[in-house]
């Protein structure tokens, strides 16, 4: 008897048996399900597709059982890092290239500095103060050939691809290159990708359709590559938006979601050792078109208030004042990210009663050519903004 089924269904159909993942393959089935047309027709094909759901099931529940036990087996966690303060920075480096040190001279942390690998042998959290803001740096265990293969590594590693920033410390008295190997071999491997935009190349799976590929001219190679490339992984309904400059390694990262994409920045430690002048200048050169590089040295205090303002401008927040009329503005700030709007920052303070009842809002600017300004919800905020909320 004929199924009768609409092209939602088909479509969706296409989309349930294009994918892998074991979660979204059984989201995708119970979307598919609740198209499934009702009538005598469809009950064995229905019937079918609800077989394999709880099949589906099963092997999900069978493999977190599995984790559960593993993570049982294994004890507590070490080294995972709650973040605190307006962001947190992660400072990724070899054995021995001064991250304790770093640490300590800008926090009121005593980090073990010694002159043998893993000395700090699990991620480390410290508080560092910026004006009126606290700042979490997180030491990790330097990297080495082979760090993404332990344990240990795995676990530093994911605190780095959950973090707001990754410092990279670079030793000026070590072999740069050596150094920089170790450190972007380690961080590929674990699918961290820096400073690189998301939105290079945006991919959508589609249930029918064929190959879509806009914004060709965007990328590297010809259009034909990129139809060939999807062929061969079985990938034969999918929108491909290439957005800006992008190759094949831009094309692979949007097909896999367990790609992180990170800020970064770069801090060239032992800047009064034997040779770093020379040393840094062969970093400007090599990587400073992709990473702002503060160099510094722990020992005579250079540039460690420079290295701090750095990291607080590699979060992208801001900083917002709120005020009574008629009283000093509070001390402490809200901390929002970069682009937020005064509704934004309404919400923060009391959503009943600054959003949903809202009348106005005045922003006072200091160093602006107009001190003062009413403003509605959707007004941009600027570091440094005052803030006072009116309601009704």
């Amino acid at each position: 008897m004929p199924t009768n089924v609409t092209p939602e269904f088909d479509k969706q159909r296409q989309i349930y048996e294009d994918t892998e993942n074991l979660e979204q393959r059984i989201v995708e089935l119970e979307k598919l399900l609740g198209l499934a047309p009702n009538h005598k027709g469809a009950e064995r094909m229905v019937g079918d597709y609800r077989k394999k759901l709880a099949k589906l099931k099963a092997e999900l529940e069978k493999r977190r059982e599995q984790e559960r036990q593993r993570k049982a087996s294994a004890g507590p966690e070490e080294g995972v890092i709650r973040k605190e303060g307006a962001g947190q920075i992660c400072l990724v480096g070899v054995a021995n290239s001064g991250k304790s040190a770093l640490i300590n001279a800008v926090t009121n942390a005593e980090l073990t500095v010694a002159d043998y690998p893993l000395s700090t042998p699990i991620p480390t959290p410290a508080m560092m103060k910026l004006e009126d803001i606290n700042i979490q740096l997180v030491e990790l265990p330097g990297l080495f050939e082979g760090s993404y293969d332990s344990a240990i590594g795995r676990q530093s590693l994911s605190v780095a691809r959950n973090s707001d920033c990754i410092a990279l410390i670079i030793d000026l008295s070590q072999d740069i290159d050596r150094q920089m190997n170790i450190i972007m071999g380690e961080l590929d491997k674990a699918r961290i990708r820096l400073n690189r935009e998301k939105s290079a190349v945006r991919v959508e799976r589609t249930g029918m359709g064929g190959l879509m590929i806009y914004g060709a001219h965007y990328y590297e190679g010809s259009k034909d590559e990129v139809v060939e490339y999807l062929k061969n992984r079985k990938l034969t309904n999918m929108i491909v938006r290439f957005q800006m400059p992008a190759t094949l390694e831009h094309l692979r990262d949007a097909l896999d979601s367990s790609v992180a994409y990170v800020r970064a920045m770069m801090v060239a430690t032992k800047g009064d050792s034997a040779h770093s002048e020379a040393r840094y200048k062969d970093l400007q050169e090599e990587y400073g078109d992709r990473f702002q590089i503060v160099p510094v040295s722990v020992e005579s205090k250079d540039n460690l208030e420079k290295m701090k303002w750095a990291m607080y401008e590699h979060l992208d927040i801001l900083r917002v004042y709120t005020k009574i009329p008629g009283k000093k503005r509070e001390d402490k700030p809200i901390v929002l990210p970069e682009g937020s709007i005064v509704e934004d920052a309404a919400e923060k303070v009391h959503k009943e009663l600054f959003v949903e009842r809202f009348r106005a809002a005045v922003i006072l600017r200091e160093k602006a050519k107009i001190k003062r300004r009413q403003v509605g919800l959707n007004y941009p905020l600027q570091d440094g903004d005052v803030l006072q909320l009116m309601h009704r």
